[in-house]
């Protein structure tokens, strides 16, 4: 059995904000794949603090702030457009499973992130039950970098309602994003 053609993996989640953890895994992706696809999905067990579409520009914001070789032109690409010339794609799902967006948007493998070891219950579910559907498109993990092992959405949520500092969490365009909201 061998690796047959390019390779497509998509890594979902809410990214509700996108955070530099997010940004570690997607880095890791970008050089083991040939092409990644970022997806924002909804997931009815959570409050979204930014909207899609929001969450979808401070993604590419962030892309940008984190390798500003991925942007060509001198501003940021719009929604959906390709960035690293095409090898990194951000999009949005909803209505319909993580394996029918990843057969959608033709991905070979998807992409999971793991930062302690609470996350690899639930992403043993996950995987149990993507295999089920389609074991055609494997599911990846990648552990993220120590210095990220602690970052998540909710904490730059909390760390930022209580008036702490969040820079470390996530980049600058998320952390204006938060001071907008604030007002």
């Amino acid at each position: 059995m061998r690796k047959s053609g390019r390779t497509k993996a998509l890594y979902a989640g809410s990214f509700d904000p996108v955070t530099r953890g997010h940004l570690d895994i997607i880095g890791k992706a970008l050089m083991t794949f040939d092409a990644v696809h970022v997806a924002i999905g909804t997931n009815v067990r959570k409050v979204r603090t930014f909207g899609v579409e929001e969450s979808q520009r401070l993604i590419v914001g962030s892309i940008a702030e984190r390798w500003p070789e991925a942007v060509v032109a001198a501003e940021a690409p719009p929604l959906g457009r390709a960035l690293f010339e095409g090898a990194l794609e951000v999009g949005e799902f909803t209505n319909q499973s993580l394996i029918a967006y990843a057969r959608k948007i033709g991905a070979t493998h998807i992409v999971r992130g793991l930062r302690e070891a609470s996350d690899f219950n639930e992403e043993f579910n996950l995987h149990g039950v993507a295999e089920r559907i389609d074991p055609s498109i494997p599911m990846v993990h990648f552990i993220c970098e120590a210095q990220f092992l602690h970052v998540s959405s909710s904490t730059a949520k909390e760390l930022d309602a209580m008036g702490e500092s969040i820079g470390w969490l996530v980049t600058p365009c998320v952390e204006a994003a938060f001071a907008a909201r604030r007002g």
